[in-house]
């Protein structure tokens, strides 16, 4: 009975594990880009907080929105990308909050844009334009990803009943037929091993 269970376990692991290993993958991977983006942000925009607090100047508003929106994202795709960092809660089923940042970053791309987009000198304010239009773009593709994960965990989450349930029936149909392996095979050594204990006892009387 242990060697079943034992081997029902093994079983229901092996079909089981690469789909959570696929999915494991490309969380990393979309986090990772996320996280990447974020910090990308913050190393354009937290230039100019930088000079302005070094001149003792007064911060502007918009680049501080931009460093706390940038610092949010990073810290959340920190979290995100550890296995399971909310007990049972699946990471996936806290969609809403990338979409709060998706709406968070589409107001930063819009305030960015407004102030860059059209502008044709060189300077703003002390702050290349021609950087602070890179940049911009750079929060619409950051906006972008996040709104993609926010769709995948919303799909992944009304769907997730639905996949359960069809990897449980793999774990099931898995299990069934290591069972009937473990069965044959146990008793087949059964059968060996009485087929051997009878002729002993029988060369011995």
């Amino acid at each position: 009975m242990a060697l079943k269970n034992l081997a029902g376990k093994f079983g229901k692991g092996a079909i089981t594990k690469q789909i959570y290993v696929y999915e494991t993958w490309l969380r990393w991977a979309a986090r990772g880009i996320q996280f990447i983006f974020a910090v990308v942000v913050i190393g354009l925009y937290g230039h100019r907080v930088d000079k302005d607090h070094r001149a003792g100047n007064p911060q502007s508003p918009s680049w501080v929105y931009a460093l706390v929106v940038a610092g949010l994202s990073c810290i959340t795709c920190v979290l995100y990308a550890i296995p399971n960092p909310f007990s049972r809660l699946q990471s996936h089923r806290l969609f809403p909050w990338d979409l709060v940042l998706f709406v968070l970053w589409i107001a930063l791309f819009g305030t960015f844009a407004n102030i860059f987009l059209k502008r044709t000198d060189d300077e703003f304010e002390g702050t290349s334009v021609k950087v602070n239009k890179c940049a911009v773009w750079i929060d619409l593709v950051n906006a972008l990803f996040w709104l993609f994960t926010g769709l995948y965990g919303a799909m992944r989450t009304c769907i997730g009943k639905k996949t359960n349930a069809k990897i449980d029936h793999y774990q099931n149909a898995a299990e069934s037929r290591i069972n009937a392996k473990v069965d044959q095979y146990s008793g087949s050594m059964s059968d060996k091993i009485n087929n051997k204990f009878y002729s002993y006892k029988t060369e011995t009387v």
